[in-house]
């Protein structure tokens, strides 16, 4: 009886060691479970901050206090500016109690189209008095800027940069309020009293000119206004947009317009009202903006306007790219982007552009003006802005804890859901 007593008892025992291992396994299980799923709430939290960037908002989502609700589970993601164009995206997600914790450090990509006040493919050329400097639209109007200097030598900001994959050819009297950056064998050739007041080191490498990739849509015919006119919000196709001398085209955005012809004569206005989206034009010949006449946004604000020039004048001389301002007192005006790289762009005497110019080849004749608007590095008129990761990291997380970061990586590292 002592013997099968000895037995009972130990066989207790270790029933009751079985027990506790397997409730500590469970246990272990469980929370390896939650922490992964509070994992992938992180992740999914990731997501929904870039997504929020990418189209024009914080990226903050919930609080720690507030946080958002992800099925069953709870999501916050905390955001801090670090400078440059990058962000920390904190995210801390929470299932049944569990935390897992995400860094992600993300870059926003800068659009190297308009990143230069003027650039020319194959080169640059300024006759005399042509002038280019800088101003920020997101700060005001540029009249409000433009303090600097005085008299015919006023500007605004000195970031009005130009640029090349060959050379640049400033004339007498002509001034860049910024670099004048010749391609990495070319050459900047500044004549008698011409002034950059940047650099002009010539780059480290050449910038290649993307294609344009033109949309399809069906064909609506020809397009004439005359008087005051509205155009819908939409896509369109036409075989020739044309304003009637002293006619006024308002157009709603978001619209995305395909043509084969565009022109404006003389005092006719295109005006964009932006209010819900910008406008993007597709220009397959020729384009003709003739004396006194304005291309803008109700706000003037450049990036609500860009402008994409199919035309080919290099191999196909009978195709016209004229910014046509005869008259010294015409004050024609553009606010918006121009990428043409098949082009040969000239802008003509008198004439202002506020935004930016690409294109095969830039000519500036003299007293014509361009003015960069420096929040275009970061915009795009009908584009969300992109983001790159730099960097990647997770550890568990405890409320209220400070705990140190798991792993770390200046490098991207790839999470089990494949973000």
């Amino acid at each position: 009886m002592v013997m099968v007593a000895l037995v009972l008892v130990a066989m207790g025992g270790l029933s009751l060691s079985v027990l506790a291992v397997t409730n500590s396994s469970n246990d272990t299980l469980r929370e390896t479970r939650e922490r992964t799923s509070a994992m992938y709430v992180a992740e999914a939290a990731i997501s929904q901050s870039l997504f929020d960037l990418q189209n024009g908002g914080t990226g903050v989502v919930g609080s720690e206090q507030a946080p958002a609700s992800y099925e069953q589970s709870d999501m916050w993601v905390d955001v801090t500016d670090m400078g440059g164009g990058s962000k920390s995206l904190v995210a801390t997600g929470m299932d049944k109690g569990v935390g897992y914790r995400i860094e992600v450090l993300v870059d926003q990509e800068v659009n190297t189209n308009f990143i230069w006040a003027a650039f020319g493919d194959v080169g640059m050329t300024m006759d005399s008095n042509a002038r280019v400097d800088s101003y920020d639209s997101s700060l005001g109007v540029y009249e409000d800027q433009d303090v600097n200097g005085n008299g015919t030598k006023k500007y605004a900001l000195e970031n009005g940069n130009v640029g090349s994959n060959q050379d640049i050819s400033m004339d007498s009297n002509t001034s860049v309020h910024g670099d004048a950056s010749p391609g990495p064998a070319g050459t900047a050739s500044i004549t008698g009293s011409a002034v950059v007041s940047g650099s002009t080191t010539p780059s480290s490498e050449t910038l290649p000119l993307d294609p344009l990739d033109i949309p399809v849509f069906p064909s609506s015919g020809d397009y004439i206004a005359s008087g005051t006119t509205t155009l819908p919000s939409g896509d369109y196709d036409f075989d020739l947009f044309e304003l009637d001398g002293n006619s006024k085209l308002i157009i709603v955005g978001p619209a995305t317009i395909v043509v084969d012809d565009m022109s404006l004569s003389s005092n006719a206005e295109l005006i964009i009202d932006a209010t819900a989206g910008g406008v993007e034009f597709f220009v397959m010949d020729d384009f003709v903006m003739n004396s006194n006449t304005l291309i803008a946004s109700t706000t003037y604000t450049p990036a609500d306007v860009t402008i994409n020039l199919e035309s080919d004048n290099v191999i196909d001389p009978d195709t016209s790219v004229d910014l046509d301002a005869v008259d010294f007192d015409s004050n024609a005006k553009l606010y918006g982007t121009i990428y043409a790289p098949n082009a040969s762009v000239e802008i003509n005497s008198n004439f202002e552009l506020f935004g930016a110019l690409t294109a095969y080849k830039v000519h500036l004749d003299s007293n014509s003006k361009i003015h960069y608007d420096e929040a275009l590095a970061n915009a795009n008129a009908n584009a969300s802005t992109a983001y790159t990761m730099s960097l990647w990291r997770g550890a568990p997380y405890q409320s209220g804890s400070t705990s140190a970061w798991v792993s770390s990586s200046s490098t991207p590292k790839q999470t089990p859901d494949g973000y």
